[in-house]
C-alpha cells in the first residue's frame, strides 16, 4: 500500500470516517505489516493529541464565525488586467502597422528610378529555351525569350 493512502486511511479511521468493513481490512493490514503499524500508533497519538488541545482550548476551534474566507478571487480582478495588456498590444501592433505601410508608401513613390536600377536580372537555363525574368519591387516582373 501507498505511504499516503495509509496515512489518509489511518487519520479517517482515527476520525470515525470509515465504514466498519473498511475498518477491518486496514485492522487486518496492519496487523500483517509491522510498518504500518507504528504509523497508526504515530497517526492515533497525533489525532488523539489534537483532540486534548482542542478539548483545552476550544477557542481554538474552527466555527462558523471564524471559518476563513475562500480564496478565489473575483473575475474582475484578473479579467481587467488582462484586458488592458491585451489593449496595449493590439495599439502597439496597430502603430507599427501603420508606421509600416507609411514607410513603405513614401518609399515607392520616392524615386520611379530608383526602383527600376533596384531590378534585378535573373536568367533561367530550361532544357530548350532560356528565358530572362526581370523583377522589380513593385512584385511585377517580366518573361522574355533569350535567342
Amino acid at each position: 500500500m501507498k505511504p499516503e493512502i495509509l496515512k489518509s486511511l489511518l487519520v479517517d479511521r482515527e476520525l470515525g470516517e470509515l465504514t466498519p468493513e473498511v475498518v477491518e481490512l486496514l485492522n487486518a493490514y496492519l496487523d500483517h505489516v509491522p510498518e504500518a503499524r507504528a504509523e497508526a500508533q504515530a497517526t492515533a497519538r497525533t489525532v488523539e493529541t489534537a483532540r486534548e488541545t482542542i478539548r483545552r482550548f476550544p477557542e481554538l476551534a474552527v466555527t462558523p464565525a471564524t471559518t476563513p474566507s475562500s480564496r478565489s478571487e473575483p473575475i474582475r480582478s484578473w479579467f481587467v488586467p488582462s484586458l488592458a495588456y491585451a489593449a496595449a498590444a493590439m495599439a502597439v501592433a496597430a502603430v507599427a502597422g501603420w508606421i509600416g505601410f507609411r514607410t513603405g508608401i513614401s518609399e515607392t513613390h520616392r524615386d520611379k528610378t530608383a526602383i527600376v536600377a533596384r531590378a534585378t536580372d535573373h536568367r533561367f537555363e530550361g532544357l530548350w529555351t532560356q528565358y530572362r525574368v526581370v523583377y522589380d519591387s513593385g512584385h511585377s516582373f517580366v518573361v522574355a525569350q533569350q535567342r
